[in-house]
């Protein structure tokens, strides 16, 4: 297993003449707010926020490497005694493991920062940190504070957290649901012939949704005596574990399908209608595929196609439209009107509420 890990780690960067490309694109992610955020971007920090069990397996496994060149070296312990420093390490159980369950999320939080940033609105940017910003903080009180898993409020913030990313889910990024004849349908403009697809798909991402929130929380974890106790027990390590983190994939794949082709639609609208309204149309519909144009700033809801009906990024609500009609309005232009080192102190703010909650729950364990 130790000669296939390192294989793999060795191939996954060589021969760097073929690998650069694909590691510059995934640099983008981390390196957010400093650069712009594209669909590709956008789309890349999402599945990065699905592999945090992958990161923390990989994360083990490099100190246990690390760990038994010591010994080796050292000649003070074996390599299958190389386990021990790392299981009771106080850097790996505090601050690496809980930086591989934070790190993606925290990536895709300065993404929607950036993106407030450029398009100068709050919504629909913060609102999509906002969900982010609940899955960090609702992974990491349940890091570092195992028992609250037992307690009602830490399961109510669980519950509604996840509801929250279902809800962004199906009106933001899928906008599977529209507002017509006076009730909410699937629709109309789709890419896949099969209805039933669509409601499977939805049916298996609120159900496996709840499960990519517990795999953010590891198997593990240090009490404040230094002893290594289980966050789980031993047959959900032994037969959960593994599901929750297969059914994650699946679950991302599921919820590409639909987010790609969301993303296809608008873009295919928005470029023919672009195309309409020049003077010279020479290509067919209005756009081409190898076109060589830049990648365009992610967006959030708003599709191209109208429905007959008054949209708001994405979003209707019957009856009381008038009212948000207003709010949202007001926060645009509030934004919009504020110099930017007003709108970089407000992001900061933002920002720090979410380190500061994450340091809240650690210090609370008694682990800093």
């Amino acid at each position: 297993p130790l000669l296939l890990f390192l294989y793999s780690t060795l191939r996954s960067v060589l021969p760097w003449r073929r690998r650069k490309t694909f590691w510059t694109v995934v640099s983008r992610t981390p390196w957010a707010p400093y650069c712009d955020v594209t669909f590709r971007d956008g789309f890349i920090g999402d599945i990065l926020t699905s592999t945090v069990r992958p990161l923390q397996d990989i994360a083990f496994t490099t100190f246990y490497v690390l760990s038994g060149l010591q010994g080796w070296w050292t000649a003070t312990y074996g390599i299958d005694d190389a386990g021990g420093p790392v299981e009771r390490s106080w850097i790996v159980h505090t601050v690496v493991l809980p930086a591989c369950v934070v790190s993606p999320l925290w990536w895709r939080f300065l993404q929607n920062m950036r993106q407030t940033y450029d398009e100068k609105k709050r919504w629909p940017y913060l609102g999509n940190a906002l969900k982010y910003f609940l899955a960090a903080e609702v992974a990491l009180f349940g890091l570092f504070e195992p028992d609250a898993k037992r307690n009602v409020l830490w399961i109510g913030c669980f519950v509604l957290a996840t509801l929250y990313q279902v809800w962004w889910d199906v009106f933001m990024d899928w906008e599977l649901l529209e507002y017509r004849d006076g009730a909410y349908r699937l629709r109309s403009t789709r890419l896949y012939s099969r209805k039933s697809l669509y409601y499977a798909i939805f049916a298996a991402n609120l159900v496996l949704r709840f499960c990519w929130t517990m795999t953010l929380i590891p198997r593990k974890y240090l009490s404040e005596s230094g002893m290594l106790k289980d966050a789980y027990s031993s047959d959900f390590q032994t037969f959960v574990g593994p599901a929750l983190a297969s059914a994650e994939i699946i679950r991302r794949s599921l919820w590409g399908l639909l987010r790609v082709e969301w993303e296809a639609i608008k873009t295919a609208s928005e470029r023919e209608t672009g195309g309409r309204a020049k003077d010279s149309g020479d290509k067919e519909n209005g756009y081409d595929i190898n076109d060589g144009e830049e990648l365009e700033p992610m967006t959030i809801g708003g599709g191209g196609h109208s429905t007959g009906r008054r949209r708001r990024d994405g979003i209707f609500f019957p009856g009381i439209d008038p009212v948000l009609e207003s709010y949202f309005g007001s926060a645009r232009r509030e934004m919009s009107s504020m110099t930017e080192l007003q709108i970089l102190g407000e992001l900061c703010l933002y920002a720090t509420a979410f380190t500061s909650l994450g340091i809240f729950a650690a210090a609370h364990r008694h682990v800093l």
